[in-house]
């Protein structure tokens, strides 16, 4: 189950960890499955510019998953969501 967030409100939300996070559109569909060593930072970058998809989207959410085993989680993630924007 996602729990989601307020995007960029509740930015202080993400853990400074390691993990995977996920952003969602106005309708908490999710649009991009990311992982990073520092969510809290990564998520602070967001949306990132370089990706034209994110930038079109209306990002209104966020979610968030510890892990130490981001990697795989972000390739489960991607699969169960295919996300629009992983797919550009």
């Amino acid at each position: 189950m996602i729990y989601w967030h307020k995007f960029p409100e509740e930015i202080n939300m993400a853990p400074k960890a390691e993990g995977v996070y996920i952003l969602g559109d106005a309708d908490q569909t999710p649009v991009y499955v990311g992982r990073s060593d520092n969510l809290y930072e990564r998520l602070s970058e967001h949306p990132d510019p370089s990706n034209s998809c994110l930038q079109r989207k209306n990002i209104k959410y966020f979610a968030f998953e510890e892990t130490d085993n981001s990697e795989e989680r972000e390739r489960e993630l991607i699969e169960e969501y295919n996300p629009e924007c992983n797919r550009t």
